[in-house]
């Protein structure tokens, strides 16, 4: 168990929350993750066979450490596995990458505090500040206005093995948002460089076609063909990427490229699955 930490607001009650962390071979961030986790009296990293110093970390903090040498696309995946294993009923769920700051953990413990009347909440989001590198990023689809749940309920939450589209609400339960108001933001340490975002989002592309798929997603020829220019000019204009200059341009070219291709993959697994009914009809009716 890590030190334990209990943050007091002006009634004095205190509010008990878990975490988990699930990681590979980013040693270098997560130390800054976890530390600004210390306000959690329950946390637990999931390690994905790393070959780098992220145990040695995890142990430092003394985490709850589950090591899993199989692992999906992505965290999703891993997190669903965990979430029963929390030993409080709140939980938080980041990256490696990703850091609260100091204003967000104060924000975080008095809204929990306010929760305990209230039955109806099943997630709070948060202030999502996205880094390029060292950059700050003030457009994008990514950097702009951009906000994540990263505090959920157990018992009201559900986590499903999906890339990217496994995150809801259990049915009668609401989002809380937490307002920005200055340094109280999810730092979250994105990419270094190019080249690791790049391979990154070509990790995820892997699955998502069929993700969709299954979560009753279509898309059609036109569709596709509008969708190109339409994310560039969300990622660009809409989100203001123009704000980020060369960097923003790049990200925006990026962004249209990856839905083309994620819509691409999308049709690619309706016309098998079509081709799969045809076939089975045809054989059921001989």
């Amino acid at each position: 168990m890590p030190a334990k930490f209990s943050y007091k607001n002006d009634n004095m009650s205190v509010v008990e929350i878990s975490a988990i962390v699930v990681g590979r071979n980013e040693g270098s961030k997560l130390e800054n993750c976890l530390r600004s986790l210390l306000f959690c009296n329950d946390i637990i990293y999931a390690d994905l066979d790393s070959k780098d110093h992220s145990l040695a970390i995890a142990e430092k903090f003394n985490c709850r450490v589950y090591n899993y040498k199989k692992y999906g696309p992505s965290c999703e995946y891993t997190q669903a596995d965990l979430i029963s294993e929390a030993i409080n009923d709140w939980v938080i769920l980041l990256d490696p990458d990703e850091a609260v700051d100091v204003a967000l953990q104060h924000d975080i413990i008095e809204a929990l505090n306010r929760l305990s009347a209230m039955a109806h909440i099943g997630s709070i989001d948060v202030p999502w500040q996205f880094y390029f590198g060292k950059k700050r990023l003030n457009g994008t689809v990514w950097g702009y206005r951009n906000r994540k749940a990263i505090v959920v309920n157990k018992n009201r939450y559900e986590i499903l093995p999906i890339t990217h589209y496994g995150r809801r609400l259990r049915p009668g339960f609401e989002n809380l948002s937490i307002k920005l108001t200055g340094k109280n933001v999810l730092h979250h340490y994105w990419m270094d460089d190019a080249k690791s975002f790049i391979a990154k989002h070509k990790k995820y592309l892997k699955d998502e076609g069929t993700d969709r798929y299954n979560l009753g997603q279509r898309i059609s020829v036109a569709g596709i063909s509008y969708n190109i220019f339409y994310e560039f000019l969300r990622c660009f204009v809409i989100t203001k990427g123009y704000k980020d200059g060369f960097t923003g341009l790049f990200l925006s070219f990026f962004w249209t490229w990856y839905c083309f291709k994620s819509n691409v993959s999308l049709y690619s697994v309706m016309k098998k699955r079509n081709k799969e009914a045809i076939i089975n009809n045809t054989n059921a009716i001989r």
